[in-house]
């Protein structure tokens, strides 16, 4: 009984990308399973997944993608079927019968490598207990070719099931790495509007297009692009304001000449040869992130003191509280308050004079930021978000009779609203809830609009995190 759970449990996660599975080194006829980190973790995005490609290309996207998301893996066939259903349902129309339209917009999801295909068995798969599965990197973003027609009929039959069709055995996931780079631009794109305003980051938004087209989302530093090249797609695009048309130049200047190197000028050729080094913004990225930490955790004095050590690189106690000018006491404390939550770290030293003389030590603070600060911060935040969203579960799960209630109530004033009921018998309806659970309704929606909000950020610092461990990792 166990032993058909456990494998339930194992086939619903391989299914949906959470865990993985390959042959033992010891037995190659065993299989060892292991969980994909990065998968579980992004469950969580999914909804910033869905937002992202309905505001990109529209509502017909982000229903595919939706019911991929539901499904964890499924066929192209599968998955618009399953959509064109769903979007009749919602539409009562027969125009969303024809899923013509649904696989245009499949393909664009695929061309844009936001959806890529499974891995498929190895040739020699048969001759192993434990399969292989591989996928050739010309066929990762090809769809193969669909046969509208059979689906189209089903439809108007109005069945539920596709049942075995052409590609069934080209199964499609949604491509976690993707999103990533486009949630990674997201947060570049909004610090360089914050930093300058917001036509800087309708200006940088472009130019990371173009990055993109020309460079290898995976590398520290991307291909450079020339002054006249973006001045072209500038003029080219038609979204582009009528502001950063008349004021190109300047605004181009403004970015690369920022301390926080959201743009690096790197030669002359071309007008100027300009390119994003992803290591050093993200590092720029999670130094201010850090800042903010240290300030909102131990206050302004000891975010002095982190700076200037970050700076420094070594500093001993002395020099820290005179540079800094913070009196001795305080900036012991605040000192050793770093020390104890891992944001500073020492490093002694030993000068011996003779074989006689006795050892003379020197105490040196420093910042180890990828290996100690940044990783600390991360886990307070893995677990700032967990904790989040256990209270944000608790205060809905304990409040349920009095949400449902209320949800109910709201549902038919609305209704009897719309069919012109007065609102002298409207608000005697509204007088069933009591003001007490009216005050806590609106207490709970609003805690929990926070509890969201804190979520979103958390993630947020996650992600820049995240990155600028992956990109040092790589210089």
């Amino acid at each position: 009984m166990w032993e058909a759970r456990v494998k339930k449990a194992l086939a619903v996660m391989i299914q949906h990308n959470l865990v993985k599975f390959e042959a033992s080194e010891r037995n190659n006829n065993i299989a060892e399973y292991s969980i994909i980190h990065h998968n579980v973790y992004c469950l969580l995005r999914y909804p910033k997944y869905l937002y992202m490609i309905k505001r990109i290309y529209g509502t017909s996207e982000e229903i595919l993608l939706e019911i991929l998301l539901n499904l964890g893996q499924a066929s192209a066939s599968n998955v618009i079927f399953q959509s064109a259903n769903r979007l009749k349902e919602a539409n009562d129309d027969s125009e969303f019968s024809d899923p013509s339209a649904l696989h245009k917009s499949f393909l664009k999801l695929a061309q844009d490598n936001f959806i890529i295909r499974c891995p498929k068995l190895a040739d020699n798969a048969n001759i192993q207990k434990v399969p292989t599965l591989v996928v050739e990197e010309k066929e990762k973003f090809t769809v193969p070719h669909l046969e509208i027609g059979p689906i189209a009929k089903l439809l108007k039959e109005n069945a539920t099931q596709l049942g075995e069709h052409g590609d069934s055995e080209v199964i499609w996931r949604v491509n976690h790495e993707r999103f990533d780079f486009e949630l990674r631009n997201v947060i570049l794109v909004n610090a360089a509007a914050r930093r300058v305003d917001a036509t800087a980051g309708e200006l940088y938004h472009l130019i990371l297009k173009l990055w993109r087209e020309c460079s290898n989302p995976d590398s520290p530093t991307t291909n450079a692009l020339s002054f006249n090249v973006i001045k072209d797609a500038v003029r080219k695009n038609e979204g582009s304001s009528p502001v950063l048309l008349e004021h190109f130049e300047q605004y181009l200047r403004v970015l690369y000449e920022d301390t926080s190197s959201l743009i690096i000028k790197v030669g002359d050729a071309g007008g100027g040869q300009f390119v994003l080094n992803y290591s050093t913004v993200f590092e720029n990225l999670a130094c201010a992130t850090l800042d903010s930490i240290v300030l909102e955790r131990f206050g302004s004095k000891a975010l002095r003191l982190f700076r200037l050590t970050r700076i420094q690189k070594f500093m001993e106690q002395d020099q820290m509280q005179n540079i800094a000018m913070i009196p001795a006491k305080e900036a012991k404390m605040f000192t050793y308050k770093l020390l104890e939550h891992n944001f500073l770290q020492i490093k002694e030293l030993k000068k011996g004079t003779s074989n006689f003389a006795p050892v003379k030590s020197f105490i040196l603070f420093h910042v180890d930021l990828p290996q100690q600060v940044a990783r600390t911060a991360l886990e307070a935040s893995y677990k700032g978000l967990f904790n989040a969203m256990v209270r944000q579960m608790h205060d809905l799960t304990d409040n349920k009779r009095l949400l449902d209630k209320h949800a109910r109530l709201e549902t038919l004033l609305e209704t009897l609203r719309g069919e012109g009921l007065p609102e002298d018998e409207l608000a005697y309806l509204s007088d069933s809830m009591t003001a007490a659970e009216k005050s806590l309704v609106a207490r709970i929606h609003s805690m929990n609009d926070h509890l969201t909000l804190g979520q979103t950020q958390a993630d947020d610092t996650i992600l820049i995190l995240e990155s600028y461990l992956k990109f040092s990792s790589m210089t």
